[in-house]
């Protein structure tokens, strides 16, 4: 038998339980449009005007990709932002797989020390580094008592450097991320991959990994959008000495002589620009896979 139709009634009813909903979503709406959407609207409007005259033009993106200086940021930012995702990804994969492995206590213990470490960026994380591995760190003079000289091999002040603390500060929410999508790994599946005398490795690469693989490329979005939209602390470390794109966009308004808010506009919509195709390319994918999968 049909359901029967709604009375008049349910249907009032229903709608006024929507309607109730949407009422509660109102001030984070106000919030997005004042912090969010309007800011976009303005930089996407300045990007498009020529500076002191007022008129639209597109000499402003044309500059993106003929002028070295930007050319540079933008090559700096997807390198740190690419590797350091890549290289988190893979730790953040192997913590969460220990992590799941644990019991209930020490899982809720070290998702409670990841949620702690995964804020611990900007200043606190320049000055532990600058402590450990700066000139004068522990790590270094230590290194230099036995004759070792660190500063050889590697500079805390430069692209080095840098590498190092975003892939540090990507692990904790990577794991974060991470530790959920191993509950979707049913036990049933690794005891009968063992009675097939399955590998680990063999269960991992052709059951494991492609379940996991929507929450893989979920987490890699993310990483990325983190990366390339850090500031406080490349700013810390290296001020304006090694070009990127969240510095860039930031002298362009307060610190340069004369402000470039047009051209700072500008970069700061390709850096969405490039977030957004990175997202969008992992949803694609998704969708690819999950159509491949369906459909053999």
């Amino acid at each position: 038998m049909g359901r029967a139709p709604l009375t008049n009634r349910e249907i009032y009813m229903k709608t006024k339980y929507k309607i109730k909903n949407l009422w509660t979503m109102v001030p984070l709406l106000v919030l997005a449009a004042l912090f969010i959407f309007l800011p976009i609207l303005s930089m996407i409007k300045q990007s498009f005007t020529m500076p002191e005259a007022g008129t639209f033009t597109l000499n402003n993106y044309k500059t993106i990709f003929t002028d070295s200086v930007y050319r540079v940021a933008t090559e700096n930012s997807l390198y740190l932002s690419f590797l350091s995702t890549i290289i988190g990804l893979i730790l953040s994969f192997l913590i969460a797989y220990s992590v799941n492995e644990l019991g209930q206590k020490g899982q809720g213990r070290i998702l409670s020390l990841l949620n702690m470490v995964s804020n611990f960026a900007g200043l606190p994380l320049y000055f532990s580094f600058v402590v450990i591995l700066g000139n004068t760190g522990i790590f270094v003079l230590a290194l230099k008592a036995i004759g070792i000289e660190l500063a050889t091999v590697f500079k805390l002040y430069s692209m080095q450097g840098l590498m190092l603390m975003f892939i540090y500060f990507q692990i904790p929410l990577g794991s974060l991320m991470l530790v959920p999508a191993f509950q979707a790994i049913q036990p049933a599946w690794k005891e009968a991959a063992e009675l097939m005398e399955a590998s680990s490795f063999q269960f991992w690469t052709r059951i494991g990994i492609p379940v996991m693989l929507p929450s893989l490329l979920d987490t890699f979005a993310l990483l990325f959008a983190n990366a390339i939209t850090a500031y406080a602390t490349v700013l810390l470390l290296v001020t304006t000495s090694i070009p990127l794109l969240p510095v860039k966009i930031t002298t362009m308004f307060t610190g340069e002589m004369t402000p470039q808010r047009e051209m700072g506009s500008t970069l700061a919509i390709w850096m969405i620009v490039i977030m957004l195709a990175v997202i969008c390319g992992c949803n694609l994918l998704k969708k690819l896979l999950y159509k491949g999968g369906s459909g053999s």
